[in-house]
């Protein structure tokens, strides 16, 4: 399992980096986003954040939830992505 998600991340690396490249946008962290909003509502949730890193363990997720809403938004996640450290 670990080797399948770590393969979907480098595709959507590879993909996001390709997307960048040609103009469309999207950078690493724009792509591991909308990669885990898997209903595109603009919103990660507990279960939808368990395929990125550690982001889906409760402790981080509350700690990245500023909002306390029980979703991790676009620059929730950005903050997540920036300022993430080794432990998470």
């Amino acid at each position: 399992m670990t080797k399948y998600i770590l393969t979907l991340h480098l595709l959507t690396a590879i993909y996001a980096g390709q997307a960048s490249a040609l103009g469309g946008g999207m950078d690493l962290k724009d792509g591991l986003f909308w990669h885990a909003d898997r209903d595109h509502n603009q919103q990660i949730t507990l279960q939808e954040a368990q395929e990125i890193y550690s982001l889906g363990k409760q402790e981080v997720f509350e700690k990245y939830d500023t909002s306390g809403e029980g979703v991790i938004t676009k620059f929730e996640f950005y903050d997540y992505y920036n300022r993430r450290s080794d432990a998470e």
